[in-house]
């Protein structure tokens, strides 16, 4: 939790803010002035709703109810050894998190952890770790890892993935919301290109605090802002603006990282973030069926298969932003026009409000 004491502190760290230094922007000039009304409700705002105790909607960590309903609908890679590799005709590949060594607790956020319905009781169970850390799997949940392409420093990338992440799946929370669940940090994948799959303490905990900035400061997040923005906008639904983090575990087991890419490696905490939003299906997602890049050649793993391009736009749409099928129930072109200039304008309203924090996504 987060307290306004620290907030404060926080915010005077504008390094924290940035995900690159390459795109990282200064603090803005008139945040001092709006400090003390943004941080007088983090008090509150840190603390579970008041009802999360006696919600009778709330769960245990056994009592979850997963619907997953992702991977019902959009195809599957049919290969389930974990080697790296390109994936076509897939948006998801099947795979198992991997364990980690002696695994603790560092933070957790009640509040996001409430969007799952989990009652605050479970956060103080010995197996909230070993399910949060991937060591145990959650009954129900089906472990896989996300297929997308990318747009890395101005050139198209191919095949991306989510190579140190695993799908949890989806969670009914109270109300009848669906939340993705997803570690990050949880070992190697078929995307995991060179990498090892792992992320550190370091980098951990500036996500966390980042995910509870961001929620505290009033900016649209898959916590308390998102229904206010969503009404803001004049209709529901869309794809997540910036994601909830609901723990932090660190452990024993480390991994080489060069902080400084300086020559000097240091050996560093195998950490892993819990993540909550309706979605994590992005704007990669899509590029999957992208046709030869002028630049560098390179086509995404699925690319001519309009066929499961039809079944993500499909999916996407009647998940997140269900008004365009009211408006074009017949003409798919028409309403895929909609999507994207919706999409479009939420996506901007997005940056603009990180920006006006100092926070740059390092690949927007």
């Amino acid at each position: 939790m987060l307290s306004p004491a620290f907030a404060s502190r926080f915010l005077s760290l504008p390094s924290l803010f940035t995900t690159t230094r390459r795109h990282s922007l200064p603090l803005s000039a008139g945040l001092p002035t709006r400090r003390g009304p943004l941080l007088s409700r983090a008090a509150a705002l840190s603390s579970p709703p008041p009802h999360a105790a006696t919600d009778c909607n709330m769960s245990s960590l056994e009592d979850l109810v997963f619907d997953n309903r992702a991977l019902k609908s959009l195809p599957i890679d049919p290969e389930t050894q974990n080697y790296v590799r390109s994936v076509a005709g897939a948006c998801f590949s099947r795979v198992r998190p991997t364990p980690l060594s002696n695994p603790r607790l560092v933070v957790h956020s009640p509040s996001a952890l409430h969007l799952v319905g989990l009652s605050p009781d479970q956060l103080s169970r010995p197996g909230f770790v070993e399910y949060m850390s991937g060591n145990k799997i959650l009954p129900g949940s089906e472990p896989a890892s996300h297929c997308y392409c990318g747009h890395q420093f101005g050139h198209f990338s191919g095949q991306l993935g989510d190579g140190c992440a695993h799908y949890l799946g989806e969670v009914v929370g109270p109300g009848g919301q669906r939340w993705e669940l997803q570690l990050k940090g949880s070992g190697k994948t078929p995307y995991s290109r060179f990498a090892d799959g792992r992320k550190v303490l370091r980098s951990s905990i500036r996500e966390f605090l980042c995910s509870e900035a961001m929620h505290y400061l009033g900016i649209p997040t898959t916590r308390g802002k998102l229904e206010h923005f969503e009404k803001s906008r004049g209709d529901r639904g869309c794809l997540s603006p910036r994601c909830s983090a609901g723990s932090c575990i660190t452990s024993d087991d480390t991994v080489t990282r060069d902080i400084l890419y300086s020559g000097h490696p240091i050996q560093e905490r195998c950490t892993v973030i819990t993540r909550i939003a309706p979605t994590f299906i992005r704007f990669g997602s899509f590029e999957i069926f992208k046709t030869r890049d002028r630049e560098t050649g390179r086509v995404g793993p699925s690319v001519g298969r309009e066929d499961i391009l039809h079944q993500l736009l499909d999916f996407v749409t009647q998940s997140y932003y269900p008004q365009v099928h009211i408006q074009e129930p017949e003409d798919r072109r028409a309403r895929t026009a909609l999507f994207f200039r919706d999409l479009c304008v939420r996506t901007a309203h997005l940056v603009s409000a990180w920006q006006c924090v100092g926070f740059c996504h390092g690949l927007v």
